[in-house]
């Protein structure tokens, strides 16, 4: 019997433990089902009906971690140093489908085998994992519009597995899977068992998996559409890639726990003191009432300002409880000194819960038609942000983020557009640390299938739009909440926005209203509401200068933010100081965002292994819908190396302007600009040059000059020189770290002319006679240390020989054309603007004349009839007695009807050894005459290679003007010098000008007729020769957009006759 009694206790232990860990893991609760059939075929799917977006996922809630103790969680910043996370990032099991048919539909039962599935990185975009095709398209849908459906044998997708199991201490706590951001419609099983469905790539995903883990090993299956009618409102300018492309992992909260959280951190008192409101919803998942104590506390750098504990009485179910303080002399937070106080939420437990959430206090109102931050208004000097790797695709890392906007805040960028979706949650992080005003966008855009232009006035096109149905009415108020409820407490988030070009229907109207009712503290805009009433600020995209000046005057009720402009596509960005100096004009003007910040190019390599940047058409999608390289529009290359035109964004949005008011009283007039920052955080060091060379230079060490204040200083310049050209040039550095700036960095500078003439380099004059000698083929005129000779039959110059070789490759010829940039195509400047590009090759030889007046020199004139714009050229060569080579070319007979010139200039080629460029004139970097505000007047030397900047797509680069004077030397200094007595533009390059030359068209495939066209960088390839072009003016590269705009007027050069003289000269290196 004693036995008996032992073994039936055993028993009944073992039951009892099996019934415990059956309720812990296995509560059978009921869930939501989905409609998935184990058949190939598939009727009815969630993914084609937009009235289910979603299946059993968690209701939206504030971003938060929690820790343990108040001090991990003041010094962690992620979920990864929390016991109650646990990462399901890495290696996944993985099953790629071309379409629906070809899915496996059993693969999540617990008995599948899955030995021979691949293994995938999540996260991960599969296309960039080599499964399927990349596609980039901009307006365009990858699929026949008709929403919401989707051609089921072209739905690519993907099948996941992982197994994991569940650390011992989590028994006894609700478990939660969570989903940074999953492109695609999304379903998922754990352990053979149906656990929910979502849509929306961009917003997080949580479901409560409690109910449905075993002990031990647990399987987690997902499979993911690429396509879906979701996808009709992700029709973003973008890459469309699919896969899991943010953080995987699972977390445990205890039955009672912090839920969700609202804060509101206000300025009040004039801004002095800080609003401090909190809500604190605790979820008691409990049987029956709990008692728990909650303890807030506000701290800034550790030091507590505010503190309160407070015991409740929890109900079961969600309980809600709120707390206010004002906060005497709070610091403020702005983009320029971010001020961040941590909050502490502590809920006392078996195990305590603890939450950090950094806030930060400031005010946010339309005012006087204004935006107002913390009572200034603020200019909003900005960019648009894609998520982009130029590996990885959409996934992007935290230390990339810091990379951009480490480079933001050093080229003076404070403002951050979500385009077209939230972020990871770090980036907000990083926003409220390191100070960017951030707009946050919902994920939506169906551009495809129209905007408000397009839409307000046709039925039938509303008939079929989702932002004018009621049937998608929820998926848009879904992705907005999911915005706002997940970002709620972000300080640097400072403008919702509803979405981008998605129409303005009613349920943008929903949307808006939405946010309004329970956000007072922030502003909402949307582009494409216009001047509608859903939107607090008139935020169009590309707007012309004339456009937003009509603006302006007509006493308008909203300010104006561009939230694109300035399409920075390849060669682009001119004309932003136009913009800028009108922005700064107007009140109501307050900035805009530059579209955009980084290239979206993918990094691949051709067949022989060399490296290039992908763009649409590229990867296996050529035979595809694709927008070529529209996808390459950023100030920065993929790798985050800068284009030329960030030096330029740089200087227009530096906060520190200077005047030079009167030379004579030797002051400088110094602006602060800033908002919220004081001038005595800066250095200046101004420095005289004289022809060039600097001749003098000092240091102000202390100034003080508060926000929107300007103050004269006096510089103690010596007296000027009036013998050659005289510029000072001043510069604003940092005396310490700024975070992200560091110390001695120039933020800003300004160079002024203080007058003269530039002295020519060649002092020595040499005089002898100089003889002509003619056959039939050539003209030789040669002196005591050179000979010069000229082509009979094309009357060009073709040799130069200053005692050596001969360093012409090619002579010189009239040029008026250029390779086309991409805003050239934009506007289809190779056919309209055709005509000048035969005439730079048409050009037949009508005279040739000689003349030789000894001592004085020889005279070689030729000149030429051009056909295709029934004009002449005339080409005069002076040479004088030292070699000099006067060249003066003579542009006459010319229509006025003739479109605009792309440029005015002639070109030559000479031996590559000649490498070694210095000038003087605008640099160091490329410049345009409508994009060189940021390149100062000065000596600058580079080789040659260096010249050449590789867009993505090759067009037109490497410009430089306003030169004075130009020489290009061998390694042993000797070679020759390009003067002339005003200035020129020039160019060199190991290319000639034909090579970035992509044709009439941006055509891809090759035909019998066709040249190759160039596509990227790869198909330059450096030539044994150094190509030169000299011109009176090249037009401006313009950059209002790439779609049609041409460069502004007083930027472009209008048909007429012109006339334009330099000299070439022997140089020595003891010049």
């Amino acid at each position: 019997m004693p036995v008996q009694n032992k073994k039936y206790k055993y028993c009944l232990f073992f039951l009892l433990t099996v019934l415990i860990v059956s309720k812990l893991f296995s509560q059978n609760k009921t869930l939501k089902t989905f409609n998935y059939p184990e058949g190939l075929k598939w009727k009815n799917p969630e993914w084609e009906n937009p009235g289910i977006f979603d299946i059993n996922k968690e209701k939206p809630r504030a971003h938060f971690y929690i820790y343990k103790t108040s001090k991990d969680a003041v010094i962690s910043e992620s979920w990864e140093k929390s016991p109650y996370y646990k990462s399901l990032n890495g290696k996944w099991h993985f099953f790629y489908a071309k379409d629906v048919k070809s899915r496996p539909t059993k693969f999540f039962k617990n008995d599948y085998d899955f030995s021979n599935w691949d293994l995938i990185d999540v996260p991960s975009n599969w296309e960039l994992k080599g499964y399927g095709i990349p596609f980039y398209t901009n307006i365009k849908y990858m699929f026949p519009a008709n929403p919401p459906f989707i051609p089921h044998e072209i739905n690519n997708n993907g099948s996941f597995i992982k197994l994991f199991s569940i650390p011992p201490d989590w028994s006894k706590k609700d478990i939660y899977l969570h989903f940074g951001g999953v492109s695609g419609a999304m379903y998922v099983w754990l352990n053979g068992n149906e656990i929910g469905y979502n849509e929306g790539s961009k917003t997080p995903v949580e479901f409560n998996i409690t109910d449905y883990l075993v002990e031990g090993e647990n399987k987690l299956s997902i499979q993911i559409m690429r396509w879906s009618d979701a996808s009709y409102m992700e029709d973003q300018d973008f890459w469309r890639l699919s896969g899991i492309e943010r953080d995987v992992y699972l977390f445990a909260q205890n039955k009672i726990s912090v839920n969700d959280f609202k804060v509101k951190s206000d300025l009040v008192n004039e801004y002095k003191d800080g609003e401090f409101e909190l809500e604190v919803k605790i979820f008691n998942n409990t049987s029956r009432v709990k008692s728990r104590k909650i303890t807030i506390r506000l701290l800034d750098n550790g030091n507590e300002v505010y503190k309160i504990e407070k015991q409740n009485q929890l109900k079961v179910g969600m309980n809600s409880l709120s707390f206010k303080k004002l906060v005497k002399d709070v610091k403020h937070w702005n983009a320029e000194t971010p001020n961040l106080y941590d909050l502490i939420i502590e809920l006392e437990g078996k195990e305590n819960q603890v939450i950090n959430s950094r806030i930060g206090f400031r005010n946010l109102k339309i005012e006087n038609s204004q935006f107002i931050v913390n009572g200034r208004s603020i200019l909003m000097k900005g960019v648009n942000l894609h998520d982009h790797h130029e590996r990885d695709g959409h996934v992007v890392s935290k230390d990339l983020l810091l990379k951009d906007l480490q480079l933001m805040k050093k080229n003076n960028i404070n403002s951050i557009r979500c385009s077209h979706y939230p972020k990871n949650p770090f980036f907000y992080k990083m926003c409220d640390k390191y100070g960017f005003y951030v707009i946050d966008e919902a994920n939506i855009e169906t551009h495809g299938m129209g905007t408000t232009y397009d839409v307000e006035n046709d039925k039938e096109k509303k008939s079929i739009h989702p932002g004018y149905l009621k049937e998608w009415e929820q998926m848009h108020l879904d992705r907005t909440i999911r915005m706002y409820e997940r970002d709620k407490n972000f300080p640097s988030i400072v403008i919702w926005s509803l979405g981008n070009e998605a129409g303005n229907g009613e349920n943008f109207f929903k949307t808006y209203n939405w946010i309004k009712d329970n956000d007072n503290t922030r502003p909402v805009q949307y582009e494409d509401a216009k001047e509608y009433s859903n939107t607090d600020i008139f935020s169009p995209m590309y707007h012309t200068i004339e456009e937003m000046k009509r603006y302006a005057e007509k006493n308008p009720d909203r300010p104006l933010i561009l939230c694109e402009y300035a399409h920075a596509m390849g060669n682009s960005v001119g004309n932003l100081q136009d913009y800028w100096d009108l922005i700064e004009s107007y009140d109501v003007l307050q900035g805009g965002f530059i579209w955009d910040w980084v290239d979206q190019g993918i990094l691949t390599s051709n067949d022989l292994g060399q490296p290039y940047w992908a763009y649409g058409g590229d990867l296996g999608g050529e035979n595809f819908q694709n927008d070529l390289n529209f996808c390459n529009n950023g100030l920065v290359n993929p790798d985050r190396s800068s284009h030329p035109s960030l030096k330029e964004v740089k200087k227009v949005y530096q906060n520190i302007k200077f005047k030079l008011p009167n030379i004579e009283t030797k002051e400088i007039l110094i602006s602060n600009n800033f908002d919220f920052k004081n001038l005595n955080e800066f250095y200046f060091i101004w420095e005289l040059l004289n022809d060039g060379c600097r001749i003098s230079e000092g240091t102000i060490n202390k100034i003080d000059v508060k926000p929107h204040e300007s103050k004269k200083v006096k510089i103690n310049i010596p007296e000027i020189i009036r013998d050659g050209e005289t510029y000072l040039n001043i510069y604003a550095k940092r005396k310490n770290n700024d975070m992200l700036v560091p110390k001695d960095y120039t933020v800003a500078y300004e160079q002024f002319y203080l007058g003269g003439h530039v002295k020519s380099k060649l002092n020595k004059i040499y005089k002898s006679k100089i003889k002509v000698f003619e056959n039939d083929k050539s003209i030789d005129v040669k002196g005591e240390s050179f000979k010069i000779s000229f082509n009979k039959k094309n009357g060009e110059l073709q040799e130069i020989n200053y005692g050596t070789q001969n360093i012409l490759l090619g002579g010189v010829k009239a040029n008026f054309w250029r390779s086309p940039i991409d805003n050239d195509y934009g506007y289809n400047m190779s056919s309209i603007l055709n005509v000048w590009k035969k005439a730079s090759k048409n050009q037949i030889l009508k005279t040739l004349k000689v003349k030789n007046y000894q001592e004085q020199g020889v005279e070689i004139k030729s000149k030429y009839l051009v056909l295709d714009i029934d004009g002449l050229i005339e080409i005069t060569y002076n040479i004088s007695s030292n070699g000099k080579i006067n060249v003066t070319t003579r542009l006459t007979e010319i229509s006025s009807s003739l479109p605009m010139m792309p440029k005015f200039g002639t070109n030559f080629i000479i031996n590559k050894r000649y490498d070694n460029v210095k000038w003087y004139g605008r640099g160091p970097h490329e410049n345009y005459q409508d994009r060189k505000t940021s390149s100062l007047v000065g000596i600058y030397e580079s080789k040659v290679s260096e010249l050449y900047y590789p867009y993505i797509r090759p067009q037109e680069n490497g410009n430089r003007t306003d030169t004075r004077w130009l020489t290009l030397t061998d390694s042993k200094g000797d070679g020759i010098i390009i003067e002339t007595e005003k200035t020129f533009e020039f160019s060199a390059h190991h290319q000639r000008n034909e090579d970035f030359d992509g044709g009439n068209i941006k055509y891809r495939k090759q035909s019998n007729d066709l040249k190759r066209p160039i596509m990227h960088t790869t198909d330059i390839i450096e030539r044994p020769l150094i190509n030169i072009n000299i011109d009176y003016k090249q037009m401006g590269v313009g950059g209002d957009n790439s779609w049609g705009q041409k460069p502004h007027k007083k930027y472009q050069i209008k048909a007429d006759n012109y006339s334009f003289s330099y000299s070439i000269s022997p140089y020595k290196s003891d010049f």
